[in-house]
């Protein structure tokens, strides 16, 4: 919706006197009012947007549930950390002079604002229409403020037991960098799921499967792109080191992985991750379905006048899950229980098992948050 404010021209138009002498002004009846309709703004981390993955799913995820509600939007992506810190304190210092009626929802999608964001949503307080949701974090803010966390750790556990599962696999487990903590978390699941899985099965097969880990950024927090050339290399590197499986947990530097291997026909499977690939080189995908998280979030935020202090969800609640692709058979080890007989490919039966499993181990790892 556009919006609109009195320009000084038209109160000029209509300006009168007191018969104090006092000139007081009138509206322009022709001049749009300024909208009063509930505002989402979302701040991005530097340059996130069009990455085909994790915020560009934020952004459709608002778009589509402001059309649905009724509710203007403004989305803000940087080109810089800084200036996103100029858009941080810019709202917040609006809402501390506001005195409008008009209901405001600030969502700051990135964890490397959190210093300060916990030094500063406090400044809120003071204005009762003001609401702030905070992604990406474990730990609830003090004051004002709602968090989020999508927990891939049951997701990602459930895609590494299908990894070891899977016949000769040799899989190289790719992270953006060590510092963000849900990539961390997302590597861990994975890692401990692969793990779980190599224990069912013999010695003799469970030497043939192996996992390793990389990032694309060792010392700092970025990784989430990457230039052709460095994909390219990195594909035909782990090619010629036999590596038959690419996890990259790396936001949209894997479209990049993707488009290489797509147009290279590199032998290598891609797996997945945030959205979902139907490609011939990719038999499943791990997805978090942060839209819907959000469009939920927003609807308790404008019914109910506020939202969760903390929510944090996951595979149980369907915020994350694995989805086969349809296309694609993935065969696997003679699972415990079926020696003897012919099981080629991983059955639904086999995937809910695995799914269950997963499910109580992302319990099991999110009560240390809680505890």
């Amino acid at each position: 919706m556009r919006k609109s404010l009195f320009s000084w021209a038209a109160l000029l138009l209509f300006a009168a006197c007191t018969k104090e002498g006092n000139t007081i002004y009138a509206p322009d009846p022709n001049e749009e009012a300024a909208s009063t309709m509930p505002l989402v703004t979302v701040i991005y981390d530097a340059n996130a947007l069009g990455d085909n993955s994790y915020n560009d799913l934020i952004y459709e995820g608002v778009e589509r549930t402001a059309q649905e509600l009724g509710l203007r939007t403004m989305q803000q992506s940087p080109r810089t950390y800084d200036e996103g810190l100029q858009y941080l304190e810019l709202m917040f210092r609006q809402m501390e002079t506001a005195n409008d009626s008009v209901r405001r929802l600030f969502i700051v999608t990135s964890p490397g604002y959190d210093d300060f964001i916990r030094k500063n949503n406090k400044r809120l307080a003071a204005n009762p229409n003001a609401d702030l949701l905070y992604l990406e974090t474990h730990k609830p803010l003090e004051g004002k403020g709602s968090t989020l966390f999508i927990t891939y750790y049951g997701a990602m556990y459930e895609g590494g037991r299908i990894a070891a599962a899977t016949e000769q696999s040799s899989t190289i487990l790719l992270g953006a960098n060590r510092k963000t903590p849900s990539i961390y978390e997302a590597l861990q699941g994975y890692s401990d799921g692969f793990e779980a899985g190599l224990q069912l099965l013999t010695e003799k097969e469970a030497s043939k499967n192996h996992l390793a880990s990389a990032f694309l950024d060792e010392t700092g927090e970025g990784g989430f792109s990457v230039a052709d050339t460095t994909a390219l290399r990195l594909l035909r590197q782990w090619s010629n080191e036999e590596i038959s499986t690419l996890v990259p947990v790396c936001g949209g530097a894997s479209n990049t992985f993707a488009r290489m291997i797509s147009s290279l026909r590199e032998e290598i499977t891609f797996i997945g991750i945030d959205t979902y690939y139907d490609s011939y080189f990719s038999p499943y995908s791990v997805v978090k379905h942060i839209d819907r998280a959000l469009a939920q979030t927003i609807r308790q935020w404008l019914t109910n006048g506020t939202m969760p202090k903390h929510q944090s969800l996951g595979l149980k609640e369907g915020y994350t899950e694995v989805i086969l692709n349809p296309n694609q058979s993935i065969c696997i080890w003679t699972p415990v229980g079926y020696e003897g007989t012919t099981v080629p490919t991983l059955t639904p039966e086999m995937k809910q098992e695995m799914h269950e499993e997963a499910v109580r181990k992302e319990e099991e790892h999110e009560r240390q948050f809680t505890n």
